[in-house]
């Protein structure tokens, strides 16, 4: 029966979340806005380059781009909640603060998502080369990997910053150093499996790395959760 009640207040909150996203469309499109200006603005000013060196730099500039871009969104999570006194609504009822933090987890995974995949996309339109096709489904695979840690981090970072009065300035100075280890597991992952187009034992092991920070940024998350939410 808990069970059966966490996974209706997730589905209800999430619910909830997914209506106030859509309701203010300058949040959704911001970002990948932002990630197509940066990627054009890296296509015109590197040129034309030698193959080895196009991947290096069609994996960094992807993964900057994109989770760069993602920070505007997560930094900007529980701003439909400091409204209408939202956090105390919600702390009056029996809500489960574990159904709460993987309600607002996976609104933050299918906002990453709308923006990671178009700004792959159109990385590798922007680097095509018949001979050597940039875009693969195994890298957004690994994307995706290190979009869940970062997304439990962006959680994570949102609701320790809730009560702090410069938080626009104290997000991206926790937010940047603490992504450091995921983007770099992320970017030899993806690096490794372009060279070579196969999942080798130095490919599974940055992958391993990636899946070891998931998993920790994501069990701090839901550990933490509610005490940062109740001392906002």
């Amino acid at each position: 029966m808990a069970g059966a009640n966490t996974m209706r207040q997730l589905l209800i909150i999430a619910k909830q979340g997914f209506r106030a996203e859509l309701a203010d469309r300058e949040r959704l499109v911001s970002p990948i806005l932002f990630g197509v200006t940066l990627l054009i603005l890296f296509s015109f000013a590197i040129g034309e380059v030698e193959p080895d060196l196009r991947r290096k730099i069609y994996v960094a500039e992807t993964f900057l781009t994109t989770f760069f871009a993602l920070q505007l969104s997560f930094s900007r999570l529980f701003e439909p909640d400091r409204q209408d006194r939202v956090f105390d609504l919600m702390r009056s009822y029996p809500v489960s603060y574990t159904a709460w933090f993987l309600a607002k987890y996976l609104l933050i995974l299918v906002l990453g998502i709308l923006t990671l995949l178009p700004t792959m996309l159109f990385s590798a339109f922007l680097h095509h080369n018949d001979k050597d096709p940039l875009f693969s489904w195994a890298v957004v695979g690994i994307a995706l990997l290190a979009l869940c840690g970062l997304a439990a981090l962006g959680l994570l970072l949102s609701a320790m910053t809730l009560k702090a009065n410069s938080r626009q300035i104290l997000y991206p100075l926790l937010y940047f150093p603490l992504t450091t280890p995921v983007l770099l597991a992320a970017t030899s992952a993806s690096l490794s499996y372009l060279e070579v187009r196969e999942w080798t034992d130095h490919v599974r092991t940055w992958a391993a790395l990636l899946l070891a920070f998931d998993t920790i940024y994501f069990t701090l998350g839901l550990m933490l959760y509610g005490e940062l939410v109740d001392d906002a």
